[in-house]
């Protein structure tokens, strides 16, 4: 018998994140899409014979076979492995997964309370750490919910990153480098909020003065054009650890644009990897932790929330975060070799 192809096999060929396929495939109003990748993902869809299926236990139960994978940057390639491994884990389990805006959610708790009430999902993963996010939780909680990338809440079932160790393992690498002058360019969000510990947890250790963060977004756009006015044609700083790979594209676009070299008058450091890392020039230093092995916890442990209701929380730290240097991270330019 042939094995169904997956979502995440589609992207691949296509050359597109699974969030823009699932959209598309869901007939998403307010996805905003050329006529050239729509075919693309269209010839993709058609030559691996794909289905969207739920699973033949919704024609022997109540169950739907269907879990709901909430996340506020669906198109984000960051989540690429994440999500194909929670696909994964799904699959293996016999249920589908089917991707979900949680920006839309938030902003409209009727739309979730008919998901919920509907039981057109077994149950749900979201994506927390968000401030609009708590307008959504409680309707969440109706059904069996995993958050992930959140506090502990109590209720739920969180599971999270070391972001704090991560952080702080990006600044010691530029602190080792010999590295005084480093800054944290963040985001809104406890996520981001836990990076920024984490950095002045290194920062403290090492005896060297940090700075406030620099609000440079969660999009490559915004962290570009805020790098370029906070930096204007002199660095302040020697080194830059980024919240995210996706802020640390603008951040390292940004610099370049206001006549600064990366690696050289600025190191640069991003949390997460992913694949347009090593592509930049000069490629990008990051701080690499189990992104994708997140998705597949986070569907492990909302199994367990379907067969039986629990709470608290899990840090997945295995692996271990490591540095994979790059050459945007180097010695400072004016430091003395001796």
């Amino acid at each position: 018998m042939t094995k169904s192809a997956r979502l995440s096999e589609v992207a691949k060929l296509a050359g597109v994140s699974p969030g823009l396929v699932s959209r598309l495939i869901n007939d998403d109003p307010r996805l905003k899409i050329r006529d050239e990748t729509r075919k693309r993902v269209e010839s993709a869809i058609e030559m691996l014979q794909y289905t969207p299926h739920a699973s033949a236990r919704a024609l022997r139960s109540s169950q739907t076979g269907l879990l709901g994978f909430a996340l506020y940057h669906v198109t984000d390639p960051i989540y690429a492995q994440m999500v194909e491994n929670a696909e994964a884990a799904a699959t293996a389990a016999g249920y589908s997964l089917v991707l979900l805006n949680a920006s839309e959610l938030a902003a409209n708790p009727d739309a979730l309370r008919r998901l919920a009430q509907g039981r057109r999902v077994d149950g749900l993963l979201i994506q927390g750490g968000y401030a609009q996010a708590h307008s959504s939780l409680q309707v969440a909680n109706t059904m069996p919910t995993v958050l992930f990338n959140a506090d502990p809440l109590p209720g739920f079932r969180t599971v999270r990153l070391d972001d704090a160790g991560a952080a702080a393992l990006a600044t010691r690498h530029l602190i080792e480098l010999g590295h005084s002058r480093i800054a944290f360019v963040g985001a809104e969000g406890s996520s981001s909020e836990r990076r920024y510990q984490g950095y002045l947890t290194a920062m403290v250790e090492a005896g060297l003065s940090s700075h406030p963060p620099i609000d440079g977004g969660w999009e490559a756009d915004t962290a570009r054009a805020v790098t370029e006015r906070h930096f204007g044609n002199r660095a302040a700083v020697t080194g830059l650890v980024v919240v995210s790979t996706t802020s640390a594209l603008g951040v390292h676009a940004g610099l370049i644009a206001a006549g600064l070299r990366v690696g050289h008058d600025v190191s640069l450091v991003s949390i997460h990897d992913t694949w347009f890392a090593p592509h930049l020039s000069p490629a990008l230093t990051v701080a690499a932790m189990p992104l994708g092995d997140l998705g597949r916890v986070a569907v492990e442990m909302l199994l367990e929330q379907i067969r039986d209701r629990g709470e608290g929380e899990v840090i997945l730290d295995s692996p271990a975060t490591r540095i994979v240097h790059r050459a945007s991270s180097a010695r400072p330019a004016d430091e003395d070799p001796r």
